[in-house]
């Protein structure tokens, strides 16, 4: 199944380990830097990152196991020749912390909307009726089985491929684009059609679809249900 939100994805075996890496390169920094802390600094904003690619476990693994480095880095290595008061290395470490935690509330609040918009194109995926799902530009970004059938492709071959290229004749597509566009100005719980090309036989044929769009945070997708 497509996932809208591919870049967020915290599934991604390879990307967990990206920290370790990370903190291998501050660290060689630090060594390059004797008269400038950075480790601090670096290691809280590698942190507030992880958010964004890893899962809330994760999230909290890595935040223990960096909190070490970054309070140590504080006590035993002099900042140009001077070592950190006790307050200072207190405040720091509170804000570390707080950054911790603001991370790991990013990452839950990211996962559960992964899931919920999983669960949605579960339901679509269900339908009998063709449903495809695209983006202003035209991408699509889920087809369900039923839609998937229709044009006598699979999931993967219609994922990412142009909405015109697929659904529209090449004479007509600037009228297409044109009418595609203006199903965006749609309120979220109104309805328009739009006039499809389905391929069948060497020239296709048309179909009325329906059409409501979705938004999901700051985007919007349109759902187009053929037939």
């Amino acid at each position: 199944m497509s996932d809208l939100f591919d870049h967020g994805r915290s599934n991604r075996g390879w990307i967990s380990v990206l920290p370790a890496a990370a903190v291998v390169a501050i660290f060689l920094l630090e060594i390059e830097t004797p008269n400038i802390r950075v480790t601090p600094s670096l290691l809280t904003i590698l942190l507030a990152i992880s958010a964004i690619y890893l899962s809330p476990r994760a999230v909290v693994w890595w935040a223990v196991i960096l909190f070490v480095p970054v309070v140590l880095t504080m006590l035993l290595i002099p900042n140009n020749g001077v070592h950190e008061t006790p307050v200072f290395v207190a405040l720091r470490s509170t804000a570390y912390l707080a950054v911790g935690w603001i991370a790991v509330a990013l990452s839950r609040y990211r996962q559960d909307s992964i899931r919920k918009l999983e669960g949605l194109l579960s339901l679509f995926d269900s339908l009998k009726n063709p449903i495809v799902v695209s983006d202003i530009d035209g991408n699509i970004k889920f087809a369900n089985r039923a839609c998937c059938e229709l044009l006598g492709r699979s999931a993967r071959e219609v994922t990412d491929v142009n909405f015109f290229s697929v659904f529209t004749q090449p004479e007509q597509r600037g009228k297409s684009i044109e009418h595609y566009l203006k199903m965006f100005d749609l309120q979220p719980d109104r309805n328009a059609t739009l006039t499809v090309s389905v391929p069948a036989g060497p020239v296709g044929r048309g179909l009325e679809a329906t059409c409501t769009v979705l938004q999901w945070d700051s985007r919007k997708f349109l759902v187009t249900q053929l037939g």
